[in-house]
């Protein structure tokens, strides 16, 4: 009977022993870990960025405004109207959301939010207010139409990480598309109004710098999240189903959380040069052990939010700079001979090669252009915008090379 008993302690001091055991071999691979990027900028007062997200899911006669988005010229222009009489209250909320702060309030997609498709359509909203405008013949206020949308869609990124940005980009595409065609028939006063508005915007522009910071930030409260979660699971005798959770539960963190952090410094100092000095930096080898991209995004995820980024920044400026020649044309006679005749402004230095933009009069028109991803002067010929990336040949017009809309 002793025996008995004696075997029965025995085997339970060791099964005590061995969930112990196991228990604290788990918990010491899995500290929390601690990260010291810079803070995140703080939310102004009176932030209007749910306003900007009621705006964005406001849009009435959803399948309207995307039907008539595909129609030459937007439609007629009872179709034009037709959708702006419907959507008259959140075009309404959209001006009154532009003489507001307004800061992303927070950084992941929660249900209910709006979607991209929610953000392309009130783009699309308000290129058919302008196309309406355009067709009245008062051109003026179609041109406030776009800058309107531009401002509104600045703010929608200000304060936000990649997943805003992709929301700011597939935005602006269109916008970018539909304004060109508008800028010859602007009087002197309307363009140099639009240029001084694009220079304001310009100037408050969301830095790269914190558009990465907010995104690594992101990645790494994930991380953090993850390993605080899995640090006990060896208490419970959690254990891991498949060849990746086991090594995402046995492998120690600490040096994982180091690489992973000194992996979003070394972006960061890169994201404080000129485009063209930028350097592409490696994916930490640590991290390699885990699934690659699981705690911080991989170079070319990163490379690409860069490219895109400096895309419409280099857009912003084609349009700011065509405005100043459309003014200067209106006044003088003719397009000047050189930007120089403008004056300065930073806003005429491309971003993608840290030169000016490249700008040649030819006669009654001019060709303009951004030496494009590759910071390559191409000799003005375009390139899929569809296939944006780092080094891409092909330069960047004023006009976007992308699928056309019917003429």
């Amino acid at each position: 009977m002793k025996r008995t008993i004696f075997a029965i302690g025995a085997l339970m001091v060791t099964v005590l022993l061995g969930w112990g055991g196991y228990g604290l071999f788990v918990f010491s691979r899995n500290p929390a870990p601690r990260f010291s990027l810079p803070e995140a900028p703080p939310l102004p007062p009176n932030n209007a960025y749910r306003e900007l997200m009621e705006c964005v899911a406001g849009v009435k006669e959803a399948g309207k405004v995307d039907a008539i988005a595909m129609l030459p010229d937007y439609g007629t222009l009872a179709q034009k109207q037709e959708v702006l009489a419907a959507n008259r209250e959140t075009l309404r909320r959209v001006r009154e959301a532009l003489s507001k702060p307004a800061s992303v309030e927070h950084q992941e997609y929660q249900t209910g939010d709006p979607t991209m498709y929610d953000y392309r359509r009130l783009a699309r909203l308000l290129i058919a207010e302008a196309k309406a405008y355009e067709q009245q013949g008062d051109w003026g206020k179609a041109l406030d139409t776009y800058v309107d949308a531009f401002t509104f869609f600045e703010k929608v990124l200000n304060g936000g990480n990649s997943l805003h940005q992709v929301y700011h980009f597939v935005s602006v595409v269109e916008l970018f598309q539909a304004i060109p065609s508008l800028l010859p028939r602007l009087s002197a006063q309307d363009a140099q109004r639009g240029a001084r508005r694009l220079e304001q915007l310009l100037a408050n522009e969301y830095p790269l710098e914190q558009l990465l910071a907010q995104d690594f930030r992101v990645s790494l409260t994930g991380w953090q999240r993850a390993v605080r979660g899995q640090a006990r699971r060896g208490f419970r005798l959690d254990l891991p189903k498949s060849d990746l959770e086991r090594q995402m539960l046995y492998l120690p963190k600490a040096p994982l959380s180091q690489a992973a952090e000194q992996y979003a410094r070394q972006w960061l100092e890169q994201a404080r040069h000129p485009y063209p000095a930028q350097q592409s930096v490696a994916y930490p080898a640590a991290l390699e052990k885990v699934a690659q991209g699981l705690v911080v995004r991989e170079p070319e995820e990163v490379a690409l939010m860069v490219a895109r980024y400096t895309y419409t920044r280099a857009r912003l400026r084609l349009l700011y700079t065509a405005l100043r020649l459309e003014a200067y044309r209106k006044t003088q006679g003719r397009y000047p001979a050189s930007l120089t005749e403008l004056g300065d402004s930073p806003y005429f230095i491309d971003p993608f090669s840290n030169k000016p933009l490249v700008y040649r009069p030819q006669g009654n028109r001019f060709d303009l252009y951004s030496a494009g991803p590759n910071s390559v002067d191409d000799g003005g010929v375009p390139f899929p915008e569809g296939l944006l990336r780092r080094g891409q040949p092909g330069d960047l017009g004023l006009v976007p090379y992308l699928l056309q809309r019917p003429s």
